[in-house]
């Protein structure tokens, strides 16, 4: 029995190639390594989306609010953007915005009016 595995050894040694058992060895590394790896992608790629609606809303918000301040235009109540609901409300100091996002509260979003002298 102590034979045999002395002679796998040494094909494992002195071969040139790359045999079975090594393909199937490195294989298995790199499964675990992407499977590591995947999970942290996706929370990157969610965190990516979420900022990038946060960005959305934002500027939404800066557009409405310079019609507002300056020509007094009402802004919509509601603005859909790429499939995303962003709620616009007027409040006695400044104008917010609202959107729910996915596995999140709501998030709301508010720019106070400028002071009068």
């Amino acid at each position: 029995m102590l034979y045999k595995w002395e002679r796998v050894a040494s094909i494992l040694k002195n071969c040139n190639g790359y045999s079975l058992l090594d393909g199937l060895i490195a294989l298995s590394i790199l499964t675990l390594l992407s499977s590591g790896a995947l999970p942290i992608y996706v929370q990157l790629y969610e965190e990516r989306m979420s900022i990038q609606t946060r960005k959305e809303a934002i500027l939404l918000l800066d557009h409405y609010w310079n019609d507002f301040v300056l020509n007094n235009v009402v802004p919509p109540k509601q603005e859909i953007l790429e499939g995303t609901a962003f709620y616009l409300t007027e409040t006695p100091n400044g104008l917010c915005i609202s959107y729910n996002e996915e596995k999140k509260d709501e998030l709301l979003i508010c720019r106070s009016l400028p002071h009068e002298k």
